[in-house]
Protein backbone atom coordinates (compact mmCIF):
# COMPACT_ATOMS: atom_id res chain seq x y z
CA UNK A 1 0.00 0.00 0.00
CA UNK A 2 1.44 3.44 -0.81
CA UNK A 3 2.34 5.84 1.82
CA UNK A 4 0.60 9.29 1.80
CA UNK A 5 3.25 10.72 0.36
CA UNK A 6 3.56 8.94 -2.94
CA UNK A 7 -0.05 9.19 -2.72
CA UNK A 8 0.29 12.79 -3.33
CA UNK A 9 3.25 13.29 -5.57
CA UNK A 10 0.56 11.23 -7.80
CA UNK A 11 -2.21 13.93 -7.27
CA UNK A 12 0.03 16.20 -8.02
CA UNK A 13 1.51 14.46 -11.28
CA UNK A 14 -2.27 14.01 -12.43
CA UNK A 15 -3.35 17.46 -11.45
CA UNK A 16 -0.33 18.96 -13.38
CA UNK A 17 -1.41 16.47 -16.50
CA UNK A 18 -4.89 17.91 -16.30
CA UNK A 19 -4.09 21.41 -16.42
CA UNK A 20 -1.55 20.50 -19.61
CA UNK A 21 -4.82 18.60 -21.30
CA UNK A 22 -7.00 21.55 -20.53
CA UNK A 23 -4.42 24.20 -21.83
CA UNK A 24 -4.16 22.44 -25.18
CA UNK A 25 -7.75 21.59 -25.59
CA UNK A 26 -8.80 25.20 -25.01
CA UNK A 27 -5.70 26.49 -27.36
CA UNK A 28 -7.39 23.99 -30.02
CA UNK A 29 -10.58 24.93 -29.57
CA UNK A 30 -9.58 28.82 -29.82
CA UNK A 31 -7.15 27.67 -33.27
CA UNK A 32 -9.89 26.00 -34.53
CA UNK A 33 -12.47 29.10 -34.63
CA UNK A 34 -10.18 31.63 -35.58
CA UNK A 35 -8.67 29.94 -38.52
CA UNK A 36 -12.34 29.41 -39.12
CA UNK A 37 -13.36 33.12 -38.93
CA UNK A 38 -10.37 34.69 -40.37
CA UNK A 39 -10.17 31.79 -43.48
CA UNK A 40 -9.84 33.15 -46.69
CA UNK A 41 -11.50 29.75 -48.77
CA UNK A 42 -14.29 29.89 -49.78
CA UNK A 43 -15.38 26.64 -47.52
CA UNK A 44 -14.31 28.62 -44.28
CA UNK A 45 -16.08 31.71 -45.45
CA UNK A 46 -19.03 29.58 -45.79
CA UNK A 47 -18.95 27.89 -42.66
CA UNK A 48 -17.69 31.53 -40.71
CA UNK A 49 -20.67 33.22 -42.18
CA UNK A 50 -22.98 29.77 -40.53
CA UNK A 51 -20.95 29.74 -37.20
CA UNK A 52 -19.91 33.11 -37.09
CA UNK A 53 -21.62 33.97 -33.22
CA UNK A 54 -21.26 30.67 -31.82
CA UNK A 55 -17.53 30.23 -33.29
CA UNK A 56 -16.80 33.91 -31.23
CA UNK A 57 -18.82 32.83 -28.39
CA UNK A 58 -16.70 29.22 -28.19
CA UNK A 59 -13.46 31.26 -28.77
CA UNK A 60 -14.55 33.64 -25.59
CA UNK A 61 -15.24 30.65 -23.73
CA UNK A 62 -11.65 29.05 -24.38
CA UNK A 63 -9.85 32.19 -23.61
CA UNK A 64 -12.02 31.94 -20.22
CA UNK A 65 -10.72 28.42 -19.77
CA UNK A 66 -7.60 29.83 -19.77
CA UNK A 67 -8.27 32.76 -17.41
CA UNK A 68 -9.32 30.51 -15.11
CA UNK A 69 -6.22 28.10 -15.51
CA UNK A 70 -4.15 30.77 -15.07
CA UNK A 71 -5.96 32.34 -11.62
CA UNK A 72 -5.63 29.05 -10.28
CA UNK A 73 -1.94 28.92 -10.59
CA UNK A 74 -1.93 32.80 -9.03
CA UNK A 75 -3.99 32.15 -6.00
CA UNK A 76 -2.25 28.36 -5.80
CA UNK A 77 1.23 31.13 -5.56
CA UNK A 78 -0.25 33.26 -3.24
CA UNK A 79 -1.55 30.46 -0.71
CA UNK A 80 1.41 28.66 -0.97
CA UNK A 81 4.20 31.91 -0.50
CA UNK A 82 1.65 32.54 2.84
CA UNK A 83 1.93 28.83 4.16
CA UNK A 84 5.79 29.30 3.62
CA UNK A 85 6.00 32.79 5.64
CA UNK A 86 4.09 31.23 8.09
CA UNK A 87 6.62 28.45 8.47
CA UNK A 88 9.62 31.00 8.43
CA UNK A 89 7.98 32.56 11.73
CA UNK A 90 7.07 29.05 13.32
CA UNK A 91 11.14 28.13 12.17
CA UNK A 92 12.21 31.24 13.90
CA UNK A 93 9.76 30.48 17.03
CA UNK A 94 10.89 26.81 16.92
CA UNK A 95 14.81 27.60 17.27
CA UNK A 96 14.04 30.21 19.96
CA UNK A 97 12.57 27.49 21.74
CA UNK A 98 15.11 24.43 20.51
CA UNK A 99 11.49 22.54 19.30
CA UNK A 100 10.62 21.47 15.70
CA UNK A 101 7.48 21.99 14.64
CA UNK A 102 5.79 21.11 11.15
CA UNK A 103 2.93 23.71 9.30
CA UNK A 104 -0.02 22.30 8.46
CA UNK A 105 -1.32 23.35 5.21
CA UNK A 106 -4.91 25.39 6.69
CA UNK A 107 -7.59 25.16 4.45
CA UNK A 108 -7.98 28.84 3.90
CA UNK A 109 -10.07 30.84 1.51
CA UNK A 110 -7.36 31.10 -1.06
CA UNK A 111 -7.02 27.37 -0.88
CA UNK A 112 -10.99 26.87 -1.52
CA UNK A 113 -10.87 29.53 -4.76
CA UNK A 114 -7.92 26.94 -6.10
CA UNK A 115 -9.79 24.05 -6.36
CA UNK A 116 -12.40 25.93 -7.26
CA UNK A 117 -11.01 27.71 -10.59
CA UNK A 118 -9.24 23.97 -11.10
CA UNK A 119 -12.49 22.11 -11.53
CA UNK A 120 -14.00 25.54 -13.39
CA UNK A 121 -11.62 25.40 -15.73
CA UNK A 122 -12.30 21.53 -16.46
CA UNK A 123 -16.04 22.18 -16.15
CA UNK A 124 -16.29 25.32 -18.48
CA UNK A 125 -13.45 23.30 -20.87
CA UNK A 126 -15.87 20.28 -21.25
CA UNK A 127 -19.37 22.37 -21.41
CA UNK A 128 -17.36 24.55 -24.59
CA UNK A 129 -16.37 21.57 -26.49
CA UNK A 130 -19.86 19.77 -26.17
CA UNK A 131 -20.97 23.23 -27.55
CA UNK A 132 -18.56 23.51 -30.24
CA UNK A 133 -19.15 19.44 -31.35
CA UNK A 134 -23.04 20.13 -31.26
CA UNK A 135 -22.59 23.31 -33.11
CA UNK A 136 -20.09 21.43 -35.45
CA UNK A 137 -22.52 19.18 -35.78
CA UNK A 138 -26.11 20.85 -36.71
CA UNK A 139 -23.99 23.05 -39.27
CA UNK A 140 -23.24 19.41 -41.04
CA UNK A 141 -26.57 17.88 -40.68
CA UNK A 142 -28.20 21.44 -41.58
CA UNK A 143 -25.75 21.90 -44.81
CA UNK A 144 -25.26 18.08 -46.31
Amino acid sequence: MPNIKDIIEELQFISDRISTQVRTIALGLLAIAWAILVGDSTFLRKLSEGLGKNLLLIACLSIFVLLLDFLQYVVAYIYVDQVRNAAEELKKEDSKNGESNEIDYPVSTLRKFRSAFFWAKQIVLVVTLVFFLLVLACYMFNYS
